[in-house]
C-alpha cells in the first residue's frame, strides 16, 4: 500500500510540475496585459527575469522528476514552491517600487496578491499535507512582512472607513491582518480536505481491488462483486444447502513419481487453471486444492433464488471439466505425454458454511456430512468405473434424466447406510 502512495505522490509530483508550465504561459499572458503601466526598463527586466526564473525552476524541477533514484525529489518540491513564493514577493515589491508612490500601503492592497493561489493549487496534484502547509506559511510570512513594514512606515495611513480603504490609499488594520489570512487558511483546509478524500478514496478502491483479487482466485466474477459489496457474507457462519463437487486425478501418485518438481508443478498449474476456469463458468466456488484433488461449491455464499440451479450449474461444471480434460488430453498426446484421467463426485445437502479458523488465518470453507458424502462418492468412481457419479439427491434435482445409469445400493467408506448413485453413460 505504502508503494502505491508513493507511486501516486511521483505521478501527481510530475503532473504539478507540467502544470507549472500552463502557469506560466498565464503569467507570461498577464506581463504582457500590464506593460502599458511599466514606464522603467527596471520594470520590464524585473517582470520578464521573474517569469524566466520561474520557467528554469519548473524546468530543472522536472529534471530532477524524471531521475529514477534522486534524492532530491522530495526536497526539491519544497525548494520549487519556496522560489515561486520569492518570485511573487519579490514581484509585488518590484511593483510597489515602480507604482507604489512610496505609500507602503501597496503591499498590502495589491491585486498581485491573488497569486500565492497558485503554488497553493500545485499543492492539490500531490498527495502531502506538508507542502500544503509549508506554501501556506510562505505566505504568510510575506503577506505580514508587509504590514509590518506598511505599519513602520510614518507615512502609512489607516482608517476604518470601508471607501477609503477600496478606493483611497488607507487601509483597515483589522481586515487586512485577518481578511486575507483566513481565506487563504480555509482555501489551506479545503485543499487538505481535498487531499484527505483523494487518500482515503485510494487506500479504499486499493483495499477494495486486494480484496476483488484475492476472492476471484476463489469465488467467480458474479459472486466476486456481490460479496464485495456485502463483505459480511463470508464472515457469517450459518447454515445452508450447498451442492459439493469432488475431483481427484486417477493414478496421480505413479504418475508424479515420473515427473521431477518442476515438472510436476507446471502440470498442477496448468491443470488447475484450466479446471477452475470452467467451474467459475458455470458459477462455482472454489473451495481448496488438496494436491491434485479439486473441492468446489456451487450455492456459496448465496444460493440461486431459482430453484435446483446450484446442482444443475455443478453437473454443467463436471462436464465442462471432462470436455476440457478432453481436449487437453489431445494436447498432451500430440506431444507425445500421457492421458490424464480424473473422477468426479457430487452430492447436495445442507453444511455449515462459514469462515473457519484462528485469527492468525481463517478459511471461507464448508463443513458437513454432504462434504464428506461427496468426497467418497468421488472415490466411488475407480471401483464403479465411471469418471462422473453423483447420488440420487442431485438425480432427481435435475430431472431424473435417463442419460445417467443407477448403481443401487452402494456402500460408501465410514457410512452405515448404502446410497444409490448414478453414473453419466455418454461420458
Amino acid at each position: 500500500m505504502s508503494e502505491l502512495l508513493l507511486e501516486e505522490e511521483e505521478m501527481g509530483a510530475l503532473f504539478a510540475v507540467r502544470f507549472r508550465y500552463v502557469i506560466g504561459f498565464a503569467l507570461i499572458a498577464s506581463a504582457f496585459a500590464n506593460l502599458s503601466n511599466i514606464d522603467t526598463i527596471w520594470g520590464y527586466l524585473v517582470n520578464f527575469i521573474a517569469i524566466g526564473f520561474y520557467f528554469m525552476n519548473t524546468f530543472v524541477h522536472l529534471h530532477i522528476l524524471k531521475k529514477k533514484d534522486s534524492k532530491w525529489k522530495t526536497k526539491y518540491d519544497y525548494i520549487s514552491l519556496l522560489v515561486d513564493n520569492v518570485l511573487i514577493t519579490m514581484t509585488i515589491l518590484n511593483w510597489y517600487w515602480i507604482k507604489g508612490d512610496g505609500n507602503p500601503n501597496f503591499l498590502v492592497k495589491t491585486p498581485l496578491m491573488i497569486f500565492y493561489l497558485l503554488p497553493l493549487s500545485l499543492c492539490l496534484f500531490q498527495y502531502r499535507f506538508s507542502l500544503v502547509v509549508f506554501t501556506f506559511l510562505c505566505f504568510l510570512i510575506s503577506y505580514y512582512s508587509f504590514i509590518t513594514v506598511a505599519l513602520l512606515d510614518p507615512d502609512a495611513q489607516v482608517s476604518l472607513d470601508w471607501t477609503s480603504y477600496v478606493l483611497g490609499d488607507e487601509i483597515i488594520l483589522l481586515d487586512a491582518l485577518v481578511s486575507k489570512p483566513v481565506i487563504f487558511l480555509i482555501l489551506a483546509f479545503a485543499i487538505s480536505y481535498g487531499i484527505f478524500r483523494s487518500l482515503r478514496m485510494l487506500l479504499k478502491f486499493a483495499a477494495s481491488e486486494t480484496q476483488k483479487t484475492t476472492l476471484s482466485r476463489y469465488f467467480s466474477p458474479d459472486l466476486v462483486s456481490e460479496i464485495v459489496s456485502d463483505p459480511e457474507v463470508i464472515g457469517k457462519g450459518k447454515r445452508q444447502k450447498v451442492t459439493v463437487l469432488f475431483s481427484d486425478i486417477r493414478g496421480f501418485t505413479q504418475f508424479s513419481e515420473l515427473l521431477d518438481p518442476e515438472e510436476l508443478s507446471v502440470f498442477l498449474t496448468e491443470f488447475r487453471r484450466r479446471m477452475v476456469r470452467v467451474i467459475f463458468q458455470n458459477k462455482g466456488s472454489l473451495d481448496k486444492f488438496i494436491g491434485d484433488a479439486v473441492m468446489v461449491t456451487f450455492g456459496t455464499p448465496l444460493p440461486s433464488e431459482i430453484p435446483g440451479e446450484d446442482v444443475t450449474n455443478a453437473v454443467n461444471a463436471a462436464y465442462a471439466m471432462l470436455n476440457e480434460l478432453k481436449l487437453w488430453n489431445e494436447e498432451r498426446k500430440s506431444q507425445g505425454q500421457v492421458e490424464i484421467k480424473i473422477g468426479i463426485g457430487i452430492h447436495s445437502g445442507e453444511v455449515f458454511c462459514g469462515s473457519i479458523g484462528s485469527e492468525e488465518r481463517m478459511e471461507y470453507t464448508v463443513i458437513g456430512d454432504t462434504v464428506n458424502t461427496a468426497s467418497r462418492i468421488e472415490s466411488a468412481c475407480k471401483e464403479i468405473g465411471s469418471p462422473l457419479l453423483i447420488s440420487e439427491v442431485v438425480w432427481e434435482e435435475i430431472g431424473k434424466p435417463s442419460a445417467w445409469h443407477k448403481n443401487e445400493a452402494v456402500l460408501l467408506p465410514g457410512r452405515e447406510q448404502k446410497i444409490n448413485l448414478y453414473a453419466y453413460q455418454n461420458v
